[in-house]
C-alpha cells in the first residue's frame, strides 16, 4: 500500500522533480514565443452611427388598424440594427468592393488555385475571416451603434469599415423598404385577378337570369307593388263611394214620379182690358158705329166668349219629371262609373300578383347574388386597400432612396495610430498554460513515487521513529 504524503514531503518531492517540470514549462513557453512572433499586429478602425427611431419600425398594418402605430424600443432597435450589421450579404459585398486580394491575399492565392466552380469553401472562409475581424455592439440605453473592424494594415481598416457602413446603409434600404412595393404590387395583381373572375360569374348569373341591374330591378318591383297597392286602394275606396252613390240615386228614383203636371198660365183677362182701353181710346176719335170701334167690338166678343168657355185655373198639361231625367241621368252615370272601377280593380290584381311573382323571383334570386356581389365588394375593397398601400409604399420608398433620416454617422472611421496586438496575450497564457503542466506533471511525479525524501518524512508518514540512516552513493 502506498503511503499518503502530507504537504512538506509533497513539496519536497516537487522539488526533487523540478528538472521534470522544467523540461515541460520550457517548451510551452517557446512555442508560445513562437506563435508571438508569427502572430500579426492588427489595427482595429472604429465608427459609430447615431440610430433613432425610423418609421419603418412602426408598425402599419395592410389591412385594417390592429396595433397601428406600434413601434419598439431604442434598445430592441439597436439590437436589430445590430444583427442587421452582422449579415454575411453587407461582408460579401464590401468584400468585393474591397477586392479579396487587398483583405486577405491568402485566400485569394487559394480561390486561384481551386479554380471555377470549387471556390465555394474559400469564399465562406473569408466570410468566416471577415466576421472575425468585425464587431457590432452598443451599450445599454444607449442610441450609438458601435462597429469595428482590424486589419494589419491600418489605413484598410479604416476604408473598409466606411465602405462596409456604405453598404449597411443600402442594404437595410433594401431591407426595410426595398421589397415591400413590389409585393404590395404583386398581391394587387392577385386580387385584381380574383376581382376579374367575381365580376364575370357576377354578370353571368344576371345574364342567364334575364338582368342587368339586380337592385335597380328589385328597387322597381317593390315600388311598383306599392304604386299597384296605392291605386287598388284608391280604386276600390272610388268603387265604394260610386256604388253608395248609386243606391241613394236608386232611393231616390223610386220616391220620384216620372211624369209632372205642366202649368201654362193665360193673359186671355189682359188681352180683354187692353182692347177695352184700345176701344175707349177709339171712341174718342170715332162714333161708336165706325169701322174701327166695330172691329174692336167683334174682338173683344170673341175674348170673352173664349174667356167663358176657358177652365177656371188655366190650360193644365202633364210631362216627364225633369227631377227624375237628372237622377236617371246621375243613375247612368255612376252605372257606367262603377263599371269602369270593377274593370280597373281586376286589371290592377292582375298586375299586382304578377308583381308579387316577380317579386318572389327576385327574393329566389337575392341570396345568390348577394354572395357573388360580396365577393366582389369585397374583393374590389382590397384592390383598392392594395392600390393605395402601393402607391404610399413606393413613395416611403423612394424618400428612403434619397435620404436615411434615422440613422447618421456620428463618427466616420478614421486610420488607427495603435495596433491591437495578441503577442502579449499569447506570452502571458503561453507561460501560465506552461506553468499549470508543469505543476500537474510535478504533482503526479510526487504522488507516483514509492519512497520516502528523507527520515523526517519516514518517521511523519509511517510513525516510526528512525534510528539511522546512510546516505545512497551508488
Amino acid at each position: 500500500m502506498r503511503p499518503k504524503l502530507g504537504i512538506v514531503d509533497t513539496l519536497l518531492q516537487l522539488w526533487r522533480a523540478k528538472w521534470l517540470m522544467v523540461l515541460v514549462f520550457v517548451p510551452i513557453v517557446l512555442i508560445g514565443v513562437a506563435v508571438t512572433l508569427v502572430t500579426p499586429t492588427k489595427y482595429a478602425a472604429n465608427t459609430r452611427l447615431l440610430v433613432r427611431l425610423g418609421e419603418e419600425y412602426v408598425f402599419d398594418p395592410i389591412v385594417g388598424d390592429a396595433a397601428k402605430g406600434a413601434f419598439p424600443q431604442q434598445e430592441e432597435v439597436l439590437q436589430a440594427e445590430s444583427e442587421l450589421a452582422n449579415s454575411p450579404v453587407i461582408a460579401e459585398r464590401t468584400i468585393q468592393r474591397i477586392g479579396l486580394a487587398r483583405l486577405y491575399s491568402g485566400l485569394a492565392e487559394a480561390r486561384l488555385r481551386a479554380g471555377e466552380g470549387h471556390t465555394y469553401s474559400v469564399d465562406q472562409e473569408a466570410l468566416e475571416a471577415f466576421a472575425a475581424d468585425f464587431s457590432a455592439s452598443s451599450a445599454p440605453r444607449s442610441s450609438i451603434l458601435r462597429m469595428t473592424f482590424a486589419h494589419p494594415d491600418a489605413e484598410l481598416a479604416a476604408e473598409t469599415l466606411n465602405i462596409f457602413v456604405e453598404e449597411y446603409l443600402k442594404y437595410r434600404r433594401e431591407v426595410l423598404t426595398g421589397k415591400g412595393a413590389d409585393g404590395l404590387s404583386a398581391q394587387r395583381g392577385v386580387i385584381e385577378g380574383r376581382l376579374g373572375t367575381a365580376g364575370k360569374a357576377l354578370q353571368e348569373y344576371l345574364a342567364a337570369n334575364n338582368l342587368s341591374d339586380f337592385d335597380a330591378e328589385t328597387a322597381a318591383a317593390a315600388r311598383r307593388f306599392s304604386e299597384i297597392s296605392d291605386e287598388q286602394s284608391r280604386v276600390e275606396a272610388s268603387l265604394r263611394e260610386a256604388e253608395a252613390k248609386l243606391a241613394g240615386l236608386s232611393r231616390q228614383m223610386s220616391t220620384t214620379p216620372r211624369e209632372v203636371d205642366l202649368y201654362v198660365e193665360t193673359t186671355s183677362e189682359q188681352d180683354l182690358v187692353k182692347l177695352r182701353l184700345e176701344r175707349e181710346d177709339l171712341l174718342t176719335r170715332y162714333l161708336p158705329d165706325s169701322r174701327a170701334v166695330q172691329d174692336i167690338d167683334r174682338r173683344i166678343a170673341q175674348m170673352e166668349a173664349f174667356l167663358a168657355s176657358a177652365p177656371a185655373k188655366g190650360l193644365r198639361r202633364i210631362g216627364p219629371n225633369p227631377t227624375f231625367q237628372a237622377l236617371e241621368a246621375d243613375h247612368a252615370v255612376q252605372t257606367a262609373t262603377i263599371s269602369a272601377l270593377n274593370g280597373r280593380a281586376a286589371a290592377l290584381t292582375s298586375q299586382k300578383a304578377a308583381a308579387e311573382v316577380r317579386i318572389a323571383q327576385l327574393a329566389a334570386l337575392q341570396p345568390d347574388y348577394l354572395r357573388l356581389k360580396r365577393e366582389r365588394d369585397a374583393l374590389e375593397s382590397s384592390a383598392g386597400t392594395f392600390a393605395a398601400r402601393e402607391q404610399t409604399e413606393r413613395s416611403r420608398t423612394e424618400l428612403a432612396q434619397r435620404s436615411v433620416e434615422n440613422i447618421s454617422i456620428y463618427e466616420a472611421a478614421r486610420t488607427p495610430t495603435r495596433g491591437d496586438s495578441m503577442k502579449r496575450t499569447i506570452a502571458i497564457a503561453a507561460a501560465i498554460f506552461g506553468l499549470i503542466t508543469a505543476l500537474a506533471i510535478g504533482l503526479l511525479r510526487a504522488w507516483s513515487v514509492t519512497s520516502l525524501a528523507t527520515s523526517g518524512s519516514v518517521e511523519r508518514t509511517l510513525g516510526l521513529r528512525v534510528l539511522a540512516a546512510t546516505r545512497d552513493r551508488g
